[in-house]
């Protein structure tokens, strides 16, 4: 898919200049990034997600109880 983006001229130098000197097409380089940014975007998000729900979480006080009878039911079954 072909996309049009404006970048600064500088960051556009520093671009190519790295493509070359990873033997890589600008695009290519340019793909890695922007796939990294979101890989580290949603794992930021997913993160907050997590601290969001520390305190609000409850477990049961049967938990070992009912851990055991799920691996006793997980035996059963083979």
């Amino acid at each position: 898919m072909r996309i049009t983006a404006n970048i600064p001229d500088d960051m556009g130098r520093v671009v190519k200049t790295f493509a070359d000197n990873e033997k890589k097409s600008v695009s290519s380089v340019i793909t890695e990034a922007v796939q990294s940014y979101i890989v580290a975007k949603r794992k930021q998000e997913s993160g907050k997600k997590v601290l969001d729900l520390i305190g609000k979480a409850h477990i049961s006080k049967a938990i070992h109880k009912d851990i055991e009878n799920m691996r006793l039911e997980s035996h059963d079954r083979s």
